[in-house]
Order: C-alpha cells, then sequence, then structure tokens
C-alpha cells in the first residue's frame, strides 16, 4: 500500500491507502482503517465534439446534376457506374435486348456487390468496361438504345 503523510490541524498522520475500488478506498490511519467513500471531481467529456452540418436546398433545381463526369454529357441510355469499384460481371451482350431496370452488370464497390440497371428499355449498344476492370464513379459502363 502506498504511504502517504498528511496534516491535519497542524498535526501530522501517516496513511496507508488500500485498495479503491468504483468510489470507495481503505484507509488506514495510525493503525485504524477506515472505508472512504470518495466523489470524483467533473471531467470534461473526453469524446470528441460532433457537428452536425445540414445541406440545405432552397431550390431542388439548383442541385448540380452528378450523373455524369463533368464536362461530358451522358446519354439517356448510357449505363452509369454509381461508385468507383470492380467490375465482377457483365450480364448481358452487346445486341441483347433489354428492359428498363434489369439488372444489366454486378460490381463490387465498398465490399457489397450492386446490380447495376438498365435506365431503359432497348438495345444493348456498346459495353465500354470488361469484367475484373476497376472502374470510377460516374464511368459508363454501357449504352442502351432506345
Amino acid at each position: 500500500m502506498p504511504e502517504y503523510k498528511i496534516t491535519i490541524n497542524d498535526r501530522t498522520y501517516t496513511v496507508d491507502l488500500g485498495r479503491i475500488l468504483d468510489d470507495t478506498v481503505d484507509v488506514t490511519l495510525d493503525g485504524k482503517t477506515y472505508r472512504i467513500k470518495v466523489e470524483a471531481p467533473m471531467r470534461k467529456s473526453s469524446k470528441t465534439p460532433v457537428i452536425n452540418r445540414h445541406r440545405q436546398v432552397h431550390n431542388p433545381a439548383e442541385v448540380p446534376d452528378r450523373t455524369f463526369p463533368p464536362g461530358t454529357a451522358a446519354g439517356p441510355g448510357d449505363v452509369i457506374a454509381p461508385l468507383p469499384g470492380l467490375i465482377l460481371k457483365i450480364l448481358v451482350k452487346e445486341g441483347d435486348d433489354v428492359k428498363k431496370g434489369q439488372p444489366v452488370a454486378i460490381m463490387e464497390a465498398m465490399k457489397m456487390e450492386n446490380e447495376i440497371e438498365s435506365p431503359l428499355s432497348g438495345k444493348v449498344g456498346e459495353i465500354l468496361a470488361s469484367e475484373g476492370e476497376s472502374i470510377l464513379e460516374n464511368a459508363v459502363i454501357m449504352k442502351v438504345g432506345g
């Protein structure tokens, strides 16, 4: 046990501190043991503060269109990658007929498999990505004609 010297009203005592359990400590003062309740001072939170920033859009028409890379124009039948990832499987071939919402590719993004759907019904034109290829967000995977 750690031993301390304390002075109370000009009188010095030898104090041994015992085990501290939760909010109690065993203290031996001049050979007599006391169980003392200790209240810790209030501590400031050590957690990192959370800043909540809410994006406010007053007019939805002011929100920029992020469906295609800046500086290019995506066509209505362009199948676009929603996230950067890896093309696992192309489910169609050039010339196949597809329906709107039909899965045309499977890609892995953020350790999850995602089905990529055709934006409209029509024939698969050009397939620009291949299985096993890493692609960026907003990359055109294939083109579907109306």
